[in-house]
């Protein structure tokens, strides 16, 4: 296999992680004067965050849910909502594609580490999407079929992509 090819299949595992993030986010999502969560997700996550606050077999994780979370349940929501927002445009286009990775690969291990005693599909799930945002990340994959492609000729904002 050559290396275009190599390219060309990160380069669609980013189009397809960043697409389904992308979808995720705008079926939560509802536009004020900014992006931001709808009232019924809002509901649906302090649900699932109070069942998590119960069941969650690590003391720290039930301690930070009823502490820091469910407090702020609604902010929270909202900035969930919007990082999968940017991670999805992020890694569907190849636009500044390794700070997208990287808050998808913060999303995955947030997911994973609220879920993972649920069982093995919702782990495997948040598992599979922190890997190809972390494989996104070090092969920078928006540098084929991306935006990355014209911004790599900018040598100030390298540190960047």
């Amino acid at each position: 296999m050559g290396v275009h090819q190599a390219e060309r299949g990160v380069a669609l595992l980013r189009i397809v992680v960043g697409f389904w993030i992308l979808r995720t986010a705008l079926s939560h999502l509802i536009w004020t004067p900014w992006p931001w969560a709808a009232g019924y997700w809002v509901q649906v996550v302090t649900t699932r965050l109070a069942e998590h606050a119960l069941d969650h077999p690590s003391f720290w994780v039930r301690y930070f849910i009823q502490q820091a979370l469910l407090p702020n349940a609604a902010a929270y929501t909202g900035v969930t909502v919007v990082l999968q927002l940017l991670a999805g445009i992020s890694l569907t286009f190849g636009l500044l594609t390794v700070p997208g990775a990287f808050i998808a690969a913060l999303l995955a291990l947030v997911g994973g580490i609220l879920t993972h005693y649920q069982g093995d599909v919702l782990l495997g799930f948040y598992l599979m999407q922190g890997v190809a945002a972390i494989v996104c990340m070090f092969t920078r994959a928006g540098r084929r079929w991306g935006f990355d492609a014209f911004l790599a000729g900018m040598k100030s904002r390298a540190l960047l992509w």
